[in-house]
């Protein structure tokens, strides 16, 4: 059987780039307006949904992204074939699939602890954690919009190659 590729409607950049944002957007209301959270009604029914799996999402989407890049360099390494893209096998791309990789993993597990302490523990929830989920989702967030800035700033540059071919 041949290589079957799919065309997808939307990229996976693009919805890292959504969740980034949702992302630091729900840390800017942690930050700035702490006491529209400490209404009950709102923290239980729409405030830590949002803030513990917008991050969990993000850390998911980028930790995918990390994982598939290190099997085709992999791939590629133990000559099963040729699936390399441009830019893969730059120092900076290793380097950057990495440290977004190991990053994703932490939030992840933060999300994870998160939402085991909130809705599985007997114990009662404490905010600390989806605090620490919704920090590390935000370091996440500002890497992946950084390089999607310089992707577009310097298009010749070896970041934008960590993204692939830009669409006009």
């Amino acid at each position: 059987m041949g290589d079957v590729r799919l065309e997808r409607p939307i990229d996976r950049r693009t919805i890292e780039f959504v969740l980034a944002v949702l992302v630091l957007a729900c840390a800017a209301v942690w930050v700035l307006e702490p006491a529209l959270l400490t209404d009950s009604t709102v923290v239980e029914r729409l405030w830590v949904p949002v803030a513990v799996f917008a991050p969990g999402l993000l850390a998911l989407s980028v930790l995918s992204g990390a994982v598939a890049h290190g099997v085709r360099l992999g791939a590629t390494l133990l000559g099963i074939g040729d699936r390399t893209r441009v830019g893969d096998t730059s120092l900076s791309s290793v380097l950057t699939s990495i440290v977004l990789g190991t990053l994703a993993a932490v939030t992840l597990w933060w999300v994870a602890g998160s939402l085991y302490v909130l809705w599985l523990s007997d114990v009662g929830g404490v905010v600390l954690a989806p605090f620490v989920a919704l920090v590390a989702g935000s370091v996440l967030g500002v890497l992946v919009l950084s390089q999607a800035a310089l992707a577009r700033l310097f298009p010749d540059s070896p970041v934008s190659q960590l993204r692939g071919p830009v669409a006009d």
